[in-house]
């Protein structure tokens, strides 16, 4: 190397003669070093590693250029510097940076030479003697680092070929599983991938049985395949059979090797038999689908310690893959049964396996179609009424139950003259064109389907409507007919359920003008077509005026209509809030213009069940009577009496509260609910109202004369006040006062009039004479 630079060794000996003047500035040199360094960490800290001593890696590198300019060079120096070049490269110390670090030192030191007192010819040689040094010294520790890089590459290029079977073995196993369609081929040309590729002896997959054994029926390839009739492998720790690699790999769910089979104490049973057979290692690899074992990769060799490190990372990522495989033929089948089950479900229903409402309706277009000479298709809507009640007694698995069996019997009854199909939670559809059969089919169908059910320990007593249709002549399609069930059963169940009901052409028309009815008056309001009339409630004995009714009037199409006409069209709908809430405000008005023109007369509003109850009526009625105070007792609420007894626990703080706000409440239509008398009496009313029907017959049927007088007792005896309704007739009145009924309203009094027409009644009311 010294003739390679172009200088003798012994004169580089001859540098240690200028060691002052190129030490002259080493404190400069030091700063450069740590800059050159801190511009760097990361090279910094791989230099550090790469020669360690004491101080800094800065305190190491002048102590090196120390030396380099002190120290002459001899093969021990130059087997110093090159395995240090050698444990640079190691560490990963990049070459081009410490070159960087040799010309930064070497700029420094002929800096320093420069402006030492040096003769010109002394510089010079100083400064030629400083170049071939750090030259020598740079070409050392570049033949270690490129020493080490070649021995890195022939020791890599050895491994890579070592490993190239394994990669084949990899890469042919890749192919067998992309290429698998049949999961037993693709299992077997995995295991003769294995053998061909890898050489070994023996490859098998093994699948986990349900008895705790693992089956050697998968697949299997190689030399050694007669090895595997004899084998015995179980799973269980505690069999003898069960402690070597194939249960350990099973139970722990991990790569298990042994690299000489005959030091593995757990391998003893099969010792002899891997001795017959020239076995020296073994491995197996658990394949997993979904996260649990489901068979066994076992691969066999002759030679000991075949499966190294680098050979066990490739097999165990072969392992991983082929468990992938399996898991995607695992989820090709379930994907495949699930497709199944879905195209089921979208025809069918899921708990009785009947057709549903889509299906049953393609069957009654396709009955439709193939009719001929005028033939008729039936269709039957069928509801098992008290469903809701059946499950909360019985929790859903007995309602399903339940469903189970009218399915079953609708099922006999209809098959097979037609197709029966569940279309909702319980109501069922029937379908048939086999007219003449029909009759006896709502005969079957009315005998057995009532019949009483077992389930869960408890009879159950069924109860079911039934709504018939029948195909009319010329066009007609499955949705009409399913409407036109779905009429009739509702008529069925409006007779109270348990009966059979046949459709005609006015269920059609009667829900039409429901409709129509509903549509015009959702306008009424905006469109000012309603009025209140006022009917006045008396003082039987005295002629007093107690107060009015305020009764909604509804002026369509310039006449009036009455209110039996649209209230039982818009009841249970948002109308009748709607309307309740119209009637409220016009009533709380017309009480203070009153009151304003010196008529102080209290009004009372018939409220409904669904306003009385929804969330907002409290906050509501609030609201109205903050913006218009009226004095206590000014404004009455009427309340049904069904209401009250179908939900008190719901009302009764409400009305409580109306109670606060100074309104009193009535129950209207007293006598006509089914509220027992110890349940009215616990409810919040000031006044009890008797309904009209009992007054009107008062003088023809003496059993109303002890109803009235029965509510005349309790009214007194629970302290409300008592008003009768329907007072037609001076006779009719006679007869109240002497029951002892002081309060009534009815046509004998005065009709409902306008509020101006009222206020002129007040007037001229002397008491003395009735609309007789």
């Amino acid at each position: 190397m010294c003739r390679f630079v172009g200088i003798r060794n012994e004169h580089l000996a001859q540098l240690s003669n200028y060691a002052a003047p190129l030490q002259a500035r080493f404190a400069l040199l030091a700063k450069e070093l740590y800059w050159q360094l801190l511009k760097s960490p990361a090279e910094a800290e791989r230099f550090q590693l790469a020669a360690p001593g004491q101080g800094g890696a800065a305190e190491q590198l002048l102590l090196q250029w120390r030396e380099l300019i002190e120290r002459p060079l001899d093969e021990s120096g130059a087997s110093k510097l090159a395995a240090r070049g050698e444990s640079l490269a190691r560490h990963g110390v990049d070459i081009g940076w410490l070159l960087s670090l040799y010309e930064r030192a070497e700029a420094s030191l002929q800096s320093a030479l420069s402006a030492s007192v040096l003769p010109d010819e002394a510089a010079r040689e100083a400064s030629r003697l400083l170049r071939k040094r750090v030259q020598l010294d740079q070409m050392l520790t570049f033949h270690g680092y490129q020493r080490f890089l070649r021995g890195e590459a022939d020791n890599r290029h050895a491994h890579f070929q070592s490993m190239s079977s394994l990669y084949a073995t990899l890469s042919g196993v890749g192919m067998a599983l992309a290429d698998g369609h049949d999961i037993r081929a693709m299992l077997q040309s995995v295991c003769e991938v294995c053998v061909r590729e890898a050489g070994l002896g023996l490859a098998w997959v093994g699948r986990l049985q349900n008895d705790g054994q693992v089956s050697l029926e998968a697949a299997a390839a190689g030399d050694m395949v007669p090895l595997r009739a004899p084998l015995q492998i179980s799973v269980r720790a505690d069999e003898a059979y069960g402690g070597g690699l194939s249960g350990r790999a099973v139970r722990s769910k991990a790569l298990q090797v042994a690299n000489d089979v005959y030091a593995d104490p757990a391998l003893e049973p099969w010792r002899e038999l891997f001795a017959l057979h020239g076995v020296r290692s073994a491995l197996v690899a658990p394949l997993q689908v979904r996260q649990q074992v489901v068979g066994t990769l076992s691969l066999y060799s002759a030679e000991p310690s075949f499966f190294n490190q680098s050979r066990l990372a490739l097999l165990d990522v072969m392992a991983r893959e082929v468990g992938r495989a399996l898991e995607r033929h695992d989820a090709l089948e379930r994907s495949h049964r699930a497709e199944n089950e879905l195209a089921f479900l979208a025809r069918h229903d899921a708990l009785t396996g009947l057709p549903n409402r889509d299906q049953m309706q393609e069957l009654i277009d396709r009955l439709l179609q193939t009719r001929h000479d005028g033939s008729q298709v039936a269709v039957l809507s069928v509801a098992v009424e008290g469903f809701h009640e059946i499950n909360a007694r019985l929790g859903f698995e007995g309602g399903d139950m339940v469903l189970c069996e009218v399915s079953r019997r609708l099922r006999q009854a209809i098959y097979p003259f037609g197709h029966v199909g569940r279309v909702s939670a319980s109501r069922f559809t029937v379908c048939t064109d086999r007219i003449d059969q029909l009759p006896a089919l709502v005969s079957a169908l009315k005998q057995r389907l009532p019949m009483p059910v077992e389930v869960m320990g408890a009879i159950v007593e069924l109860r079911c409507s039934i709504g018939v249709v029948m195909s009319t002549e010329g066009w007609c399609d499955a949705a009409s007919l399913l409407r036109r069930a779905g009429l009739a059963l509702n008529r069925a169940r409006e007779h109270g359920g348990g009966h059979c009901c046949h459709y005609d052409a006015a269920m059609d028309e009667a829900l039409q003008k429901l409709h129509a009815l509903r549509s015009a008056f959702s306008l009424a309001i905006p469109r000012g077509e309603l009025a209140l009339h006022y009917q006045p409630k008396i003082n039987l004995l005295n002629n007093r005026i107690e107060g009015a009714e305020a009764l909604v009037r509804w002026v369509r199409d310039g006449r009036p209509a009455a209110p039996g006409d649209f209230l039982p069209a818009i009841e249970n709908t948002e109308l009748m809030r709607d309307l309740d809430w119209w009637v409220m405000r016009e009533a709380v008005r017309q009480v203070k213009e009153w009151r304003e023109q010196g008529l102080s007369v209290p009004v009372s509003v018939n409220l409904s069940s669904g306003t009385l109850k929804h969330d907002d009526f409290l906050p509501t009625l609030e609201a109205l009577l903050d913006a218009n105070p009226l004095p206590t007792g000014f404004l009455e609420l009427e309340v049904l009496e069904s209401v009250t007894q179908q939900e008190a626990e719901q009302i009764t703080t409400k009305l409580e509260r109306c109670r606060d706000l100074g309104l009193s409440i009535a129950l209207d239509d007293f006598g006509t609910g089914a509220s027992s008398l110890v349940h009215l009496q616990q409810l919040p009313f000031d006044t009890i109202k008797i309904d009209q029907r009992f007054v009107r017959l008062l003088l023809d049927m003496p059993g109303n004369e002890a109803i009235i007088r029965s509510m005349v007792s309790f009214a007194h005896y629970t302290g409300r006040k008592l008003v009768v309704e329907g007072v037609e007739s001076q006779a009719i009145w006679n007869r109240l006062l002497e029951i002892g009924c002081h309060d009534g309203q009815g046509y004998g009094i005065s009709p409902p009039l306008a509020a101006s027409a009222f206020r002129q009644w007040v007037q001229d009311w002397h008491g003395e004479s009735l609309n007789v």
